[in-house]
């Protein structure tokens, strides 16, 4: 056990940089740091209040039925299903996509070992955003039950065991997919088009479950046997914290742990085969010597940071699970009317929600969707070569801004011209369906990059820790979505002027902060991009 906790506690902290942080004498790195963990705690405080008042406003209504054990129920079964969906895609980063395999391999220590460090680390991370969930979730309940001392006790105790299992059970479907995709010679490609697969198919089945039954309307016992159905240790936990038992709380302590002991063992038996699938590469046809082509510096380099791109899943789900979403809800909703849609989910105003709303909604799945933010810090070790080569540093930093809008522009242009069907826009709301989102796709590689360029991490092992955990992910992905949260106010506040209106003007204004952020580009990024 002393191996594993050595373990997992070194990836925790190069993983969030705080060795670094905790050691370094450079006061501008402190004060990086400083400043990260304040948006860091904005960012938590953020989230629990949502879920506070969340949880309160399901507890009202869990109330006039007498089943208050709803609420940690619901709020359980969605904090196991958001753990196993987002750990899904970056299993296989975080167990097998580290650059210190050989160092850690190396060391007098078991195989198995190696592989429960590094389950653990997912878990810490599905810990964090559990118990900001969880938390506000139990504080609720305690208010309105005012439960027995026993209850904190339990609550607190299970609370830890919440996100193993799911965790286990996306790990073990994102080795699989690892595990098959490297019997085929093209592994990567095949490892995203399966995890994509799953998590198209997670999808499809959630929306399903949530659009056959009425029980998220009429709040019944019906929701309480679907959520026990489906997730039989939701039915454990809640008969252990709701009614005090001892015998279903161990029962899910001891289910959590042997799952999380019995997977470390049979995954290390298989890990170095499959690892070794995952790092070999395969001719797929013998090589004969071809005219040389050559092209301009700048298409070399867009060429290849879209290689680098493509390579990788991890990055393409990360930076594409947007840009999925936003295609297949535009194709869903070429099928369901914006009417019914507005009926089945009790908005009857949604259509017009939408119609005034469309532009911004496109844009948000654009910022989610970076992949400038984290392209700098991938180069990692070999960002010397790009520093040393003879083209204009400029070209090196727009070709990255080039990558980022080949991952947007495409496929938000094909959604909005979806969406300009099914919601039946006029030719003003088409033309700013069409402008804004574009605007916004070039604000969000741009300052992806300018973010990527004052917040680099250079010195990663792990995929994992620059594409969904990094400084400047975080920062990037914050101020995109404050730049569609403040348009979004404007337009609720200003209802009685006309939103085409408002649209053009925040249209124009961040087409104007384009403009500056790419004068800055110009200007400052050589000298931040050699200072690296």
């Amino acid at each position: 056990m002393i191996n594993i906790w050595r373990l997992t506690k070194i990836q925790l902290l190069s993983s969030f940089g705080l060795n670094k942080a905790l050691h370094t004498r450079d006061v501008k790195e402190r004060r990086k740091f400083l400043l990260l963990s304040s948006g860091i705690l904005i960012g938590v405080v953020m989230i629990a209040v949502f879920s506070f008042g969340y949880s309160f406003m399901m507890a009202q209504a869990f109330e006039q039925i007498g089943r208050m054990d709803l609420l940690l129920a619901v709020m359980m079964a969605v904090t196991s299903i958001i753990g196993f969906f987002t750990t899904i895609y970056k299993a296989s980063g975080v167990l097998f996509g580290f650059k210190d395999y050989d160092l850690v391999m190396s060391l007098p220590i078991p195989t198995s070992h190696v592989v429960a460090s590094r389950v653990l680390q997912l878990y810490a991370l599905n810990l964090f955003f559990t118990v900001m969930v969880m938390l506000p979730a139990g504080v609720v309940y305690a208010i309105k039950v005012n439960p027995q001392a026993l209850y904190y006790l339990f609550f607190l105790i299970a609370l830890m065991f919440i996100p193993l299992l799911p965790i286990i059970a996306a790990t073990i479907i994102g080795a699989l997919i690892s595990w098959i995709s490297s019997r085929f010679k093209a592994s990567r490609m095949i490892s995203l088009i399966l995890t994509m697969v799953v998590i198209i198919g997670v999808m499809i089945g959630s929306s399903r479950i949530n659009g056959n039954e009425q029980a998220l309307v009429d709040m019944s016992t019906q929701m309480a046997d679907m959520i026990f159905k489906l997730y039989p240790l939701a039915a454990m936990y809640v008969d252990a914290v709701c009614s005090y038992r001892m015998g279903p709380l161990l029962l899910f302590i001891t289910n959590s742990m042997l799952a999380f002991i019995l997977f470390s063992t049979i995954l290390g038996t298989r890990y170095k085969a499959i690892h070794t699938g995952l790092t070999t590469s395969h001719a797929s046809r013998k090589y004969t010597m071809k005219p040389l082509k050559t092209s301009s510096p700048f298409r070399a380099l867009y060429k290849k940071e879209l290689r680098r791109y493509i390579s990788s899943p991890l990055y393409v789900l990360n930076t594409g699970i947007g840009m999925i979403i936003l295609l297949v809800t535009s194709i869903a909703l070429l099928f369901i009317s914006t009417e019914k849609l507005g009926q089945l989910i009790e908005i009857p105003q949604l259509s017009d929600y939408l119609s005034k709303m469309a532009p911004l909604v496109v844009s948000l799945f654009v910022i989610l969707s970076c992949t400038a933010s984290s392209a700098i810090s991938l180069e990692g070790n070999n960002l010397w070569i790009l520093k040393s080569s003879p083209v204009s540093k400029k070209s090196i930093l727009l070709s990255k801004v080039a990558v980022n809008l080949t991952v947007t522009i495409p496929v938000s242009m094909i959604s909005c011209v979806m969406l300009m069907i099914s919601l039946r826009t006029g030719w003003i709301e088409s033309l700013l369906l069409l402008v804004i989102p574009l605007i916004y796709a070039c604000y969000s590689a741009l300052m992806g990059v300018i973010v990527n360029l004052k917040l680099p991490n250079l010195e990663w092992t792990s995929e994992v820790t620059v594409i969904k955990q990094s400084a400047s992910v975080f920062v990037s992905m914050f101020t995109g979505f404050i730049s569609i949260v403040v348009p979004c106010v404007v337009l609720f506040l200003l209802s009685h002027v006309n939103g085409n209106l408002i649209l053009l003007g925040i249209g124009a204004i961040m087409l104007a902060v384009c403009s500056v952020m790419y004068r800055y580009i110009q200007i400052k990024g050589e000298k931040l991009f050699q200072a690296l």
